[in-house]
């Protein structure tokens, strides 16, 4: 069977939903891992050029369970 991806924004919201699946009979294969992403947001200036304006971050937290057989 195919694992299932838990992704959620929030850590206490990711362990919530893996610890209601292992009650259901799945079972942990990959542990929640926090993944983080830093990027750059650009705007357009009035020659339309590209310009930086900010450091833009974002993280989610992840999980991989599979259903027990």
């Amino acid at each position: 069977m195919k694992p299932i991806t838990i992704t959620r924004q929030r850590k206490h919201e990711a362990e919530q939903a893996i610890s209601d699946l292992i009650a259901r009979g799945f079972e942990v294969v990959f542990p929640l891992t926090e993944i983080s992403r830093e990027g750059k947001v650009f705007d357009r200036d009035s020659y339309n050029r590209k310009i930086f304006v900010e450091h833009a971050h974002s993280s989610c937290w992840k999980a991989q369970l599979r259903k027990v057989d």
